[in-house]
């Protein structure tokens, strides 16, 4: 964040309207300001925590799965850190008619439709050689299309939302982000787990196909309901301003001394999802490698194991379900009872997670760290955006801080990623899993670091 002056204007939303002076949303309104946020997760859930990782180690050489993962994923989601901060920017001095953040939601959805079926066909019409190259284009195109289409729509709760009903507007973000997280991991993981143990290429890849045209069937239908059931009031013409490259840039940066609250929750927000990232692409091969084998069929279940689908159909539902009650709970419980002890909370519950898996290597251990992360990530995924929304400063900004405060969310994907990814490829050899347990033991640090910066924040509680 490079040092400039602090941006004119003390307006909240593009109305004129403090926090303060905002009409109560209904129940309905606050629930159609959150729907785009289950579709949004649906498509990265299903992507990132089963498909992508899959295609990695299935089209690709699998002994250098996690390394390939890392250079496919790695280029896009530096596209995104650039794109959501500086299209979130961009989208509060937008002059559209329909107001200022839909425009981009449906130009980067219809995108995002074309390159989520061309990443359906990519194995049928790029020979393997190609595929590595190929992956890491078009998982690039996806982020840069998706985060057109979601950055600005991260203001939209700050644009609309009194503060008084923040809490309640964030657990419902966190509702429908963990309903979308719960659906994308289970179709995926059933999908894509009966492709695996076919023992067919062929079904494989038509269960590639298939899965990717749910997602885009998904999205298409939830951005359609939304452009439809959220208006906007365009941005009055007092505010219009021209709008170069040069002035986009420098309204963009602030100086972190001008609002250290905003500046100390977005680095507690970078640490805490590089806890989270460093393990999460990883899951699928930790479940492979640690807990399957020969002979492993999978509990509750009981088909052979595969850790797409323990992931996607056991694993990810374990957190979610204990998630979805907390992510409401915590959004309430931050409104009376301050939101930096909910952060301390989750922290703490994740961070537990970690040392299980590093001591109790099991499928029922996993299913119970699975139930104590969906308690700490549900409250966290809650709380963390009212007390983004909490210490924004007092500007017409909301886009570009809460774009920031995205590109903190992915930033972490890349970082962690690659050190994940480089760590695991040095540490494979070595007996006893001690790769992964080295990586768990790291994610501990993060998560620690991540919830003791929040004390410094004083501007809330």
């Amino acid at each position: 964040m490079e040092i400039t002056n602090k941006p004119d204007g003390i307006a909240a939303n593009s109305s004129g309207l403090t926090s303060a002076e905002k009409r109560p949303l209904s129940l309905f309104g606050i629930v159609n300001l959150n729907l785009f946020w289950l579709a949004n997760n649906f498509h990265w859930q299903a992507l990132l925590a089963v498909v992508i990782p899959s295609m990695v180690a299935h089209f690709l050489d699998p002994a250098n799965k996690s390394i390939n993962l890392a250079i496919v994923v790695s280029g896009g989601t530096l596209v995104a850190f650039i794109v959501n901060p500086l299209v979130g920017a961009l989208s509060d001095y937008a002059t559209f008619r329909m107001g200022r953040r839909r425009p981009f939601m449906i130009i980067g959805t219809i995108l995002n439709i074309l390159v989520l079926l061309l990443f359906a066909v990519s194995p049928l019409w790029f020979p393997p050689a190609a595929l590595l190259f190929t992956f890491a284009l078009l998982f690039l195109l996806l982020q840069f299309s998706n985060n057109l289409a979601n950055s600005p729509w991260s203001a939209i709760i700050a644009d609309n939302v009194p503060h008084k009903q923040r809490g309640l507007a964030s657990g419902f973000y966190g509702l429908c982000t963990l309903i979308g997280t719960i659906i994308g991991s289970v179709l995926a993981g059933i999908v894509l787990g009966a492709g695996v143990n076919s023992g067919s290429m062929t079904i494989y890849r038509n269960a590639v196909v298939e899965i990717f045209v749910i997602i885009a069937a998904v999205q298409i239908i939830f951005v359609a309901y939304t452009v439809i059931m959220v208006k906007e009031v365009p941005l009055p013409p007092e505010k219009h301003i021209a709008l170069s490259i040069g002035t986009l840039f420098k309204r963009f940066f602030f100086k972190p001394a001008d609002y250290p609250d905003i500046s100390w929750v977005l680095l507690g927000r970078f640490l805490v999802t590089m806890g989270i990232w460093s393990v999460y692409y990883f899951l699928t091969y930790y479940f492979n490698d640690v807990l399957g084998g020969k002979g492993v069929r999978t509990i509750i279940l009981n088909t052979p194991f595969t850790g797409e689908q323990f992931n996607g159909a056991l694993f990810q539902p374990a957190v979610i379900l204990l998630a979805l009650p907390t992510s409401l709970l915590a959004g309430w419980a931050s409104d009376h009872w301050g939101r930096k002890r909910l952060v301390y909370l989750s922290g703490a519950m994740m961070a537990l997670v970690c040392a299980i898996f590093i001591f109790f290597q099991n499928q029922y251990a996993a299913l119970l760290a699975g139930a104590f992360f969906g308690i700490g990530y549900g409250a966290y995924t809650s709380v963390d955006w009212a007390l983004t929304a909490d210490v924004l400063p007092p500007t017409d900004e909301a886009g570009k801080f809460m774009g920031i405060w995205s590109a903190m969310g992915i930033l972490p994907q890349v970082v962690g990623l690659l050190i994940g990814g480089i760590l695991l490829q040095l540490l494979k050899t070595i007996p006893n899993n001690f790769g992964y347990s080295s990586l768990f033991v790291l994610t501990i640090i993060y998560l620690v670091l991540g919830t003791v910066v929040i004390k410094q924040v004083k501007g809330t509680r």
